[in-house]
């Protein structure tokens, strides 16, 4: 038997952050509930996939009797979100389903028994640090973007946390682009720690972030699991198995040429030029001129753009074609003022960082010039 009561606004929160680790394609269907647990002072709510992602959210709660149940989350979410703000009366047992009251509201939802919902095994043998939540959320903006959509690949459909040295090493490519983001860790000691996590992880990840909590993530990657801990909310995954690309190797190991852009400028330029360019598979030519860099798109369809921005330029002129998403997701992820490209011919990658921010780098392949 559960019997609780808690405000209707802290229930609605919890309900909404845990039920998007419901994936509604179960074959199990207590899967697709939501886990409430009244203990002590608490109400536990836990939601999961069993494979990519497992949320779970405490709030307080006035405990009258412990108890357990599971109800389905789409329902749950509903009526929680239409209820008054309140205090929300919860009252269950395994054969009738849950009763909620709240004001002049009165529900009753059909459940599963809660002894038949599955959770992710607890976490073993984890190497575990914590960091501010506001540079978790910078690194996974930086990165998570570049993560493939190809399922038929799933090793790239995540990113890659790597631990070694006291630093963290998070990297995503989907092969025509890589992005490598670093920081400092304390307290990991020598320990040396590869996992990959999924993009739908990370994205989750990300929503939940409050880069002005003064509260830090507590991660912990074991074996098999990773775990992210953010005061009262947990979101545990699966990590995704197989051997990661040598990213190692497609980061170029020089440059003939330095091109240093504004970012505000490049990136307005790059937008007006992909009104051509999505109909030329997002091409744009980039060409410099002295002080000068022209940004061309040409279409059979629609025509032709050009726009030019001032630059400086260190080396020769240089002549490479970019996909103009690929280049302006990069530029939408950096806060500093300026970047810039390191470029050697025509054909080959070109390293592209913010300017006075050596922790980032982001690895894009050239496009064909027509």
């Amino acid at each position: 038997m559960l019997k609780l009561a808690c405000p209707q606004h802290a229930l609605l929160e919890g309900v909404q952050i845990v039920s998007r680790g419901v994936s509604g394609r179960s074959t199990q269907p207590v899967q697709n509930n939501v886990y409430l647990e009244g203990r002590g002072r608490e109400l536990r709510l836990v939601a999961t996939d069993l494979e990519y992602l497992s949320l779970e959210a405490l709030l307080e709660a006035n405990v009258l009797e412990e108890g357990a149940t599971t109800v389905p989350a789409r329902i749950l979410s509903e009526v929680a979100s239409a209820l008054p703000n309140e205090e929300v009366a919860l009252e269950a047992d395994e054969t009738h389903g849950m009763n909620i009251r709240c004001g002049r509201s009165r529900y009753e939802i059909r459940g599963l028994s809660a002894a038949d919902f599955t959770m992710l095994p607890p976490l073993e043998q984890a190497v575990r640090f914590e960091m501010p939540q506001g540079q978790l959320e910078t690194i996974l903006a930086r990165t998570v973007f570049a993560t493939s959509r190809d399922e038929t690949r799933p090793i790239l459909t995540g990113a890659l946390f790597r631990i070694a040295e006291e630093r963290l090493e998070v990297v995503a490519t989907d092969t025509y682009r890589l992005a490598l983001q670093t920081a400092p860790l304390e307290g990991v000691g020598d320990v040396t720690r590869s996992a990959i996590v999924s993009r739908r992880a990370l994205t989750e990840l990300a929503r939940i972030l409050d880069g002005d909590s003064p509260d830090p993530v507590q991660v912990a990657i074991g074996d098999s699991q990773v775990e992210f801990r953010l005061g009262k909310v947990t979101l545990g995954s699966r990590l995704i198995e197989g051997q990661f690309v040598n990213y190692a190797k497609v980061i170029p190991a020089s440059y003939e040429r330095r091109i240093i852009a504004n970012i505000k400028e490049l990136s307005a330029a790059l937008h007006r030029a992909l009104i051509v360019a999505r109909e030329d598979a997002n091409r744009v030519v980039l060409k410099t001129e002295g002080g000068t860099l022209k940004i061309t798109a040409s279409s059979q369809d629609v025509g032709h753009a050009e726009e030019s921005i001032p630059v400086t330029l260190e080396g020769d002129d240089a002549e490479i074609a970019f996909n103009a998403r690929y280049l302006l997701d990069m530029l939408d992820a950096v806060n500093t003022t300026e970047v810039v490209m390191e470029l050697s011919g025509p054909l080959n990658s070109g390293a592209i960082k913010p300017v006075g921010d050596d922790t980032y780098l982001y690895v894009l392949m050239p496009m064909q010039i027509l």
